[in-house]
């Protein structure tokens, strides 16, 4: 088997890359690039996972175990999107690292209530090394439906909502938070980036009733405002001959 610190960042990037091609996020964000950042937040979070240990606590593999979680980070959605195997993601990497893409990998054969209840249960009972990767996933997702939210307002608004409410969901079940404290505040401050998309939300909806209540009101004033020109001409050439009618009519009583 290989070693995970002998394996190429590089041929495991070209691998995700092949598996995701051209294939996208439910926000429509390039899934490759999300998984890249997916990678790098990853590892982020683990180098501060193992430098915040104590010298009797830390793993003397430590330097092996955080490389396989970057290598989880590229791979992480690879059997939800493709027909890529277990087999075929231990081929490339290792055992360890696909018993890791398989613990984050949502079972698309049940309806989705019980495919999160099932994914939440294995979650909350996998290797810290796993939930470290499933936390840097929430945060980039977290972040991208926010820029999302941003850049398309309501119309994107219920799809974030939904997005962000099993992100929450997600959360709960990383255990490991409960007993370590880096993760723990990398928890909370994914926590925070999906309470501010609520409270954004929250404004969008707002804006866009304000908006429609606007439009009612002021509906009678445009069309009045948008009358079509030979109504308008006509309307002008009606007027000089009511008033000659008028003036006719009062010199005759006269």
């Amino acid at each position: 088997m290989k070693k995970t610190d002998e394996l190429s960042i590089q041929s495991t990037a070209l691998f995700a890359k092949d598996c995701y091609r051209d294939k996208q996020t439910r926000l429509g964000e390039d899934l490759y690039a999300h998984c890249k950042s997916v990678a790098r937040q990853a590892e982020q979070i683990a180098h501060k996972f193992y430098c915040d240990l104590r010298a009797d606590k830390l793993p003397e593999n430590h330097h092996e175990i955080i490389a396989a979680i970057v290598h989880c980070g590229f791979l992480h959605d690879v059997l939800n999107v493709s027909s890529c195997a277990f087999e075929h993601i231990a081929e490339s990497t290792n055992v360890q690292v696909a018993a890791m893409v398989a613990a984050l990998s949502r079972d698309f054969r049940l309806i989705e209530t019980k495919r999160d209840v099932e994914f939440r249960g294995r979650l909350s009972q996998s290797s810290v090394s796993a939930q470290i990767v499933a936390v840097a996933d929430v945060i980039c997702t977290a972040s991208e439906a926010r820029r999302v939210l941003e850049a398309h307002g309501v119309s994107k608004a219920s799809l974030v909502k939904k997005i962000v409410a099993q992100l929450d969901g997600d959360l709960m079940a990383v255990h490991a938070a409960q007993k370590y404290y880096v993760l723990r505040l990398y928890v909370h401050a994914a926590r925070n980036i999906i309470g501010d998309i609520g409270k954004a939300i929250k404004v969008c909806k707002q804006d866009a009733k304000m908006e429609k209540l606007a439009l009612h009101t002021t509906k009678k004033l445009r069309e009045s405002q948008e009358l079509d020109p030979p109504k308008m001409a006509a309307r002008s050439k009606a007027r000089p001959a009511q008033k000659r009618k008028s003036r006719a009519s009062k010199t005759k009583r006269s």
